[in-house]
């Protein structure tokens, strides 16, 4: 389902946001996802609209509480990895700045049913495969003017297994918290970019966390 927001020619940037947690499906009526709110993306989404840029806003959370402001704002609602990273691929090439707040799957199932499933015995398996990778695809297509952030949760080593994502994944900015953070209202967040230092955020709202993470980017694009 997509609900259109066409943008005008008042904003500052362009910036593509992605929110919520990929459903995965194992048979028409199961699926396997995690307990993403979209709460940080669809704040993301606001400070952005409240600081005047264009958004598209790539969401699995269907009933989005965000308005239209001024026609700044395209909405486009997916649901598994695979049609996000086919929203992502469609509006990548025209965006100023991704930043993939979403909670995608790293696994998918490999041959989900087309069938319900019968509970005909006390153990069932299911083979997965990788989901796609959508944060690699970007790092490694973007161009020279345009920045791409991601976000990593990790419950140890938590500056470090970042870090690694930041590099490996070529981003220019990586926001980490652990999965506390997780459907929660507030969040203690840390930054990096590459080349300077951790910047540890005090636990706030995700409203201020947003805000925050939305003027490094205009202060990254030298808006």
């Amino acid at each position: 389902m997509v609900s259109w927001y066409l943008c005008g020619k008042s904003g500052k940037m362009r910036i593509l946001i992605t929110a919520g947690g990929t459903r995965e499906y194992i048979d028409p009526v199961r699926f396997i996802s995690n307990a993403s709110s979209g709460k940080m993306g669809h704040a993301l989404v606001r400070a952005a609209l409240k600081a005047g840029h264009k958004v598209t806003l790539i969401t699995t959370i269907e009933k989005s509480k965000i308005k239209n402001q001024k026609s700044k704002l395209r909405i486009v609602t997916v649901d598994t990895a695979s049609q996000m990273i086919e929203a992502v691929k469609k509006y990548f090439p025209r965006c100023d700045c991704l930043i993939m707040a979403a909670a995608v799957a790293d696994y998918t199932p490999s041959n989900p049913s087309k069938t319900k499933i019968k509970k005909d015995s006390k153990i069932l398996t299911i083979k997965l495969k990788a989901a796609p990778d959508i944060i690699r695809w970007a790092g490694n297509h973007k161009k020279k003017n345009q920045t791409v952030i991601g976000f990593a949760v990790e419950d140890k080593d938590v500056r470090r297994r970042a870090e690694k994502k930041l590099r490996e994944k070529n981003l220019n900015m990586i926001v980490a918290n652990t999965p506390d953070a997780i459907g929660a209202d507030r969040a203690c967040v840390q930054i990096k970019m590459p080349g300077c230092k951790w910047l540890k955020l005090p636990t706030a709202s995700k409203t201020t966390i947003a805000k925050k993470i939305i003027a490094m980017v205009e202060k990254i694009k030298n808006f």
